[in-house]
């Protein structure tokens, strides 16, 4: 197993067999470049990722990025749409007022929803040479990634393992986790589900190749904010899972079903 702590949580790789002509050291470095990446491209904490230059721009200024923040917005296109707009990485002005620990005022509440929307991030495409850019439509657009950048992350290590030569490996980032091929026994590969995701407490979920699996918390003081709405959740105390084909897509679906209460 390699593991290691990267995008402010831990993570875990583990191989079925050894990539072919590589040792665990190369391979160990190999994944920690794919997360480096991933960071530099979707991270709010640091202020030279593509994430943050796009945030501190202002409207109507294009803001070149690389692929992996384009190819991030538009999965979260995807679920937005497929989750009639509970999934938005937009919702950041109403996560920063939940964070302050009060109930914000109606006009603050009326300021942040004013600059939540997925239809604010316009995207062009790179071409001819050209990278990839993006620019927002209104002043206070923020994107927010974090339900959605560890699957992200989880999907580009594992492809990138695939091009090493790995016939089956498990990734796993703060909890979120994909297959691919069999694990060392030959059957699929097993993920403890954390306590409480499937109803009874603790148990075991087995992964197929290509599938992957994701949480979401949704706690008094720790639920997602529903960007429909501009608040938390009222209901609900425990952790919630999603599976899907990718993680990405799983790690966005989590968020959006603790925000509906599924």
């Amino acid at each position: 197993m390699l593991a290691g702590a990267a995008m402010g949580t831990t993570y875990r790789v583990t191989l079925a067999t050894e990539a072919p002509g590589l040792g665990r050291g190369e391979v160990h470095r190999e994944i920690e470049v794919v997360l480096a990446r991933i960071d530099a491209a979707a991270s709010t904490w640091r202020d030279d990722s593509d994430a943050s230059r796009f945030n501190r721009a202002a409207a109507g200024e294009w803001v070149e990025v690389g692929d992996d923040l384009a190819r991030l917005v538009e999965i979260a296109r995807q679920v937005h749409a497929a989750t009639d707009g509970a999934f938005d990485i937009t919702v950041g002005p109403l996560g920063r007022l939940w964070r302050e620990g009060r109930e914000p005022t109606a006009a603050e509440m009326d300021a942040a929803r004013n600059a939540v929307g997925m239809e604010l991030v316009e995207s062009r495409p790179a071409a001819a040479g050209r990278p990839a850019a993006l620019r927002k439509s209104r002043d206070g657009v923020l994107l927010d990634l974090g339900g959605i950048g560890p699957g992200y992350a989880v999907d580009a290590v594992g492809e990138r393992l695939l091009q090493l030569g790995s016939e089956g490996h498990l990734v796993e980032l703060g909890g979120e986790a994909r297959a691919w091929g069999d694990g060392p026994d030959g059957r699929p590969w097993r993920v403890a589900v954390r306590a409480g995701a499937s109803g009874d407490g603790p148990a075991v979920v087995a992964l197929a190749a290509g599938e992957a699996i994701a949480f979401a918390t949704r706690r008094p003081g720790r639920s997602p904010v529903d960007p429909r709405t501009g608040r938390p959740p009222a209901a609900g105390d425990d952790t919630v899972m999603a599976q899907a084909g990718s993680c990405a897509v799983a790690d966005a679906l989590a968020v959006a079903r603790a925000i509906r209460a599924e």
